[in-house]
């Protein structure tokens, strides 16, 4: 890896990256810096840090001995307020980094969040919302998957000949899809213990992104378990056309 690439996975200036490789501490300032610095790199490359800062401590002491004459000044440059420039420089410099890298996580979080809901989020949020209170509401219980287990008797001729009917329990949390006669009505992630039922005229398509948490019934007619635990399952159940031209519920 070059060090650009390095000091994009680790957030911080290349010429940082490259003062540690060469020994440079001066270049990165405050000793807090150097020490915080190689930290991450050695963890970045996999290597124990605490050795290395042992090390690093003995070479470079967060505070220079006071009054020792074998300390030379860096830089006798002073403003008029008599503070060494070559320091605030470096002061300053250590900030600007220290603040980009606060504000990068932050941006990037707000990206996201941009993203999400200019691109991911349904397009009409009013028309899901009446769609979903169109539809049948949710009812929230306690029920086990025994509930669901015999559902034969439920519905009625007269109430299955309109269409199909889907009856769906939660298990476990469970990220949910469906649409029904072509109008998305649930578009979000359900809790474990939920019971919600759907009626359509043609079809209802379902999209479960934990098919293991999902019991399925039909018209009525228990489907079980839609698949195995984290499994991505679809569904599409449609109503048939019977002998009189109503329409039958579908698979």
């Amino acid at each position: 890896m070059t060090i650009s690439d390095v000091a994009a996975r680790l957030k911080i200036r290349a010429m940082f990256v490259d003062a540690i490789e060469r020994d440079r501490w001066d270049t990165i300032g405050e000793p807090v810096y150097v020490r915080g610095f190689v930290k991450s790199y050695a963890r970045f490359i996999g290597l124990d840090p605490a050795p290395l800062l042992d090390e690093l401590s003995a070479t470079y002491p967060s505070r220079p001995p006071v009054n020792d004459p074998a300390v030379e000044p860096q830089s006798e440059a002073r403003d008029e307020y008599g503070y060494d420039t070559h320091v605030r420089a470096q002061r300053q410099s250590s900030f600007y980094t220290w603040l980009l890298g606060a504000l990068t996580p932050i941006a990037a979080v707000l990206v996201y969040l941009v993203v999400r809901v200019y691109f991911f989020a349904p397009q009409d949020t009013t028309a899901s919302t009446q769609m979903q209170t169109q539809a049948q509401p949710a009812v929230t219980t306690a029920a086990t998957p025994a509930a669901v287990a015999d559902q034969s008797g439920l519905y009625s001729s007269s109430e299955q000949a309109r269409g199909v009917v889907l009856r769906l329990q939660l298990t476990q949390d469970c990220w949910l899809s469906v649409t029904v006669d072509g109008k998305r009505v649930v578009y979000e992630t359900l809790r474990a213990g939920t019971v919600r039922e759907f009626r359509a005229t043609h079809a209802i398509t379902l999209r479960a992104g934990n098919a293991g948490g999902v019991i399925a019934a039909v018209d009525g007619q228990p489907l079980g378990t839609l698949g195995t635990n984290g499994q991505v399952q679809d569904r599409t159940f449609a109503a048939k056309t019977n002998g009189l031209g109503g329409p039958n519920p579908g698979e």
